[in-house]
């Protein structure tokens, strides 16, 4: 016969090792889903692109003044873009560049401090010349690989099975990135409804984008069922902005005229020729190629002042209302 503290003392002795199977057991589960939360974590970390780094192609002399270039075209066009292309101006003059960006379109060009400027298709600069070389972009509509650019009109995803066509659009919500200048993405898409005898009451509401890259996250965002930019910032911005993916292009109009490369007036004529010859024999280089290759730059090619006259571009009726 077994005494009765003899019982109590093994079943005491019974439940502790109970407790200390339980609590090896939970330590073992906690390091499995440990483990297993560092291999996603680690998986979540590998599938991160993270942007490739080059090697400087330029090595100008830094101990002299340098060239001062200014952008307008960011925030729509990446400040990337215009790193990789002052390094190919340090190239083409062994000179070093300073970069300056103007994201504020209503912002003049500094002129007392800029020697290059690149500019949007319908902005000039009295106190500049235009270079005559610009970028050449990819797009299924640019088949001679021109410096001109084309918009593309932008939908969402899931309403671009039920429409076939801008006019699917009467009535909706439409962003707009350029509404007031004389040429641009707005004044192609009112072009094409002109021509459908339509006019800008066409669209329930235009809301106006400070930025056409606010016109990408309107539409992606559901704030706007339609909307137009230029294709470049498409490209440039696919796989930065959240929502893009969801995005379908209905059609493309154009082209518009192409981005400008300015110098100031007083700007070395020597250095001008080496920046022009350079950068139109920058697409025999597989290096150059490679740095543009993520910004939709095919290379550049030849760029002339009658592009930019504006007399057969139908500007945008204002004297209707907006909503």
């Amino acid at each position: 016969m077994i005494a009765y503290d003899d019982v109590s003392g093994h079943n005491k002795a019974r439940q502790c090792k109970i407790r200390q199977d339980e609590a090896k057991q939970s330590r073992q589960s906690e390091a499995r889903q440990d483990k297993a939360g560092q291999s996603k974590d680690t998986q979540e970390l590998s599938n991160v692109a993270v942007p490739r780094k080059y090697p400087p192609l330029s090595t100008p002399v830094l101990n002299e003044r340098p060239l001062v270039l200014t952008t307008h075209l960011v925030p729509s066009l990446p400040i990337n873009l215009f790193e990789v292309f002052v390094e190919a101006i340090e190239v083409a003059t062994e000179k070093p560049v300073v970069l300056l960006y103007e994201p504020r379109s209503d912002r003049p060009i500094a002129k007392e401090v800029a020697d290059i400027a690149i500019l949007p298709a319908n902005r000039e600069w009295e106190d500049g010349k235009l270079l005559p070389v610009s970028f050449s972009f990819e797009h299924h509509l640019n088949k001679d690989n021109s410096s001109c650019v084309y918009a593309d009109v932008i939908v969402a995803s899931d309403r671009a099975q039920h429409v076939q066509d801008i006019i699917d659009f009467r009535g909706h919500r439409c962003s707009l990135p350029d509404r007031k200048k004389n040429t641009g993405a707005a004044t192609l898409l009112f072009n094409y409804l002109y021509t459908k005898g339509e006019n800008p009451a066409f669209f329930g509401n235009i809301l106006d984008a400070d930025t056409q890259v606010a016109t990408l996250q309107m539409v992606a965002g559901k704030q706007a069922e339609i909307g137009i930019l230029e294709s470049p910032v498409i490209k440039c911005h696919k796989n930065t902005l959240p929502g893009i993916d969801s995005l379908h292009i209905l059609t493309s109009l154009g082209p518009l005229p192409p981005y400008r490369i300015m110098v100031r007036k007083t700007f070395s004529d020597i250095l001008a020729k080496k920046i022009t010859t350079y950068l139109l024999n920058l697409n025999q280089d597989k290096k150059w190629i490679d740095r543009f290759a993520p910004f939709g730059v095919i290379g550049f090619t030849k760029n002339f002042e009658k592009l930019y006259n504006f007399d057969g571009i139908k500007s945008v009726i204002t004297s209707v209302p907006y909503y």
